[in-house]
C-alpha cells in the first residue's frame, strides 16, 4: 500500500520538516509520493514540491481542491476552470485528480444525485480538454451514497480508460463535512468498485484520519491513500503509533493529561514502534515538529504491517474503534 503525503502546510515548515528528515537516521522517505493541490497551495510549497519531482525524489499528485467548494469558498464552476489552466500548465505532474463536486451527509438525496452527475460530467469534458501525455496520467473521482450512483460513475470513467480511480465517498462528519469517516456502506462500495472490476482497477483513498483502518483498507484491494493527519494530529498534541487511535502526549486542547512516559514506551513496545524522533518522549511532549515526523515514520511503518498481516500486532486489536469492528466483523 503506497502512503501519499499531503503537503498542505506553509512553505517554512515544510523545509524544516524535510531538512529534519533527511538529518536524520531514518533510512525510509515518506516524500517519495506527494500530494499537493495548486490551487490552494502557496507558490513557495509549490515550486518546492516541483524541485522535488524534478530530483527524482517525488511521485507528484495534483489534487482537485474539491474540498473548496465543499467550504463554500469557490463555486464548482470556478474550480473547473482555475483547475484546466493550471493542468495546462504544469504537465510535470505524474497524476491529475479530476475536479470533483463532493456529496456530504448533511446532503439532500437529489442534492447528492445533482454532485454525482456534476463530477462525471465535468470529468468527460476535462478529459477531453487535456493533451494527450496528460490523458493517461488522470484519477477520476468516484462519489455516491449508493451502489447504482457508483456503478454510473465507474461506467463512465471505465470508457475514459482509467486503471486508477480515487474514492471520496466516505460519510463525513466535522465542520462542512471535512473528515472523512469509514461506514459499513462506504466499505460496502469498495468491495463493489473491486467486484465489478475484477480488481484490475487500482483504488486511492482521500483524506485518510485514522490509522487503524489500513489494515483493513489493504485487505479489500485499495492501492494507495493520502493522508494530512500525521500533521493535523500533532499539532494537538497527538502521536501514532501502529494501528492505535491518536494519543495524546501534550494534553493540547484536553481538560485531561497525556498518555504517560511509562505508557508510550509500553506501547511502542507492544507495537514493535521505533524510529529517531520518539526516542526522547520530553522532546516529543514538548515538539510539535517531532510528533510530525514521527507520525510520518508510523504511516510508514503500518505500510510496511499490512502486507504480512501475521506481523500485525495482536494488541492493536483491543484499541480498534467501536466502528471499524464493527465493519471487519
Amino acid at each position: 500500500m503506497k502512503f501519499v503525503v499531503s503537503v498542505t502546510i506553509s512553505p517554512g515548515e515544510f523545509r524544516k520538516i524535510l531538512e529534519l528528515w533527511d538529518e536524520s537516521d531514518e533510512h525510509r522517505d515518506p516524500f517519495a509520493h506527494i500530494l499537493i493541490s495548486p490551487i490552494t497551495a502557496s507558490k513557495t510549497t509549490f515550486n518546492i514540491v516541483k524541485k522535488l519531482k524534478q530530483s527524482g525524489r517525488s511521485e507528484v499528485y495534483f489534487d482537485s481542491g474539491g474540498y473548496t467548494v465543499q467550504q463554500g469558498k469557490i463555486s464548482y464552476e470556478e474550480l473547473y476552470s482555475r483547475l484546466k489552466k493550471i493542468y495546462n500548465e504544469h504537465q510535470w505532474a505524474d497524476w491529475y485528480i479530476l475536479p470533483d463536486h463532493v456529496p456530504t451527509s448533511n446532503d439532500s438525496l437529489e442534492e447528492v444525485e445533482n454532485k454525482i452527475k456534476d463530477t462525471v460530467t465535468a470529468a468527460r469534458l476535462f478529459v477531453n480538454e487535456l493533451p494527450d501525455r496528460q490523458k493517461v496520467k488522470i484519477l477520476p473521482v468516484v462519489q455516491g451514497h449508493t451502489i447504482p450512483q457508483i456503478r454510473y460513475c465507474l461506467e463512465n470513467y471505465l470508457e475514459l480508460g482509467t486503471n486508477y480511480i480515487g474514492f471520496g465517498s466516505f460519510a463525513t462528519m466535522g465542520i462542512n463535512g471535512g473528515v472523512n469517516r469509514l461506514s459499513h456502506s462506504s466499505s460496502e462500495m469498495l468491495k463493489f468498485i473491486q467486484k465489478a472490476t475484477s480488481n484490475m482497477i487500482d483504488i486511492h483513498i482521500f483524506g485518510i484520519t485514522t490509522p487503524p483502518i489500513l489494515s483493513y483498507l489493504y485487505e479489500i484491494g485499495v492501492a494507495s491513500f493520502d493522508s494530512l493527519g500525521w500533521n493535523k494530529s500533532a499539532n494537538y498534541g497527538n502521536v501514532y503509533l501502529p494501528f492505535l487511535p491518536a494519543l495524546n502526549v501534550s494534553h493540547r486542547g484536553t481538560k485531561q493529561s497525556g498518555i504517560s512516559h511509562a505508557k508510550f514506551e509500553m506501547l511502542k513496545h507492544q507495537t514493535q514502534h521505533d524510529c529517531p524522533f520518539c526516542k526522547d518522549f520530553i522532546r516529543i511532549k514538548s515538539d510539535y515538529m517531532m510528533r510530525r515526523l514521527h507520525n510520518l515514520a508510523v504511516l510508514l511503518d503500518m505500510c510496511e504491517l499490512v502486507k504480512n498481516k501475521s506481523k500485525i500486532p495482536e494488541v492493536t486489536k483491543i484499541y480498534l474503534p467501536n466502528y471499524l469492528k464493527k465493519i471487519i466483523n
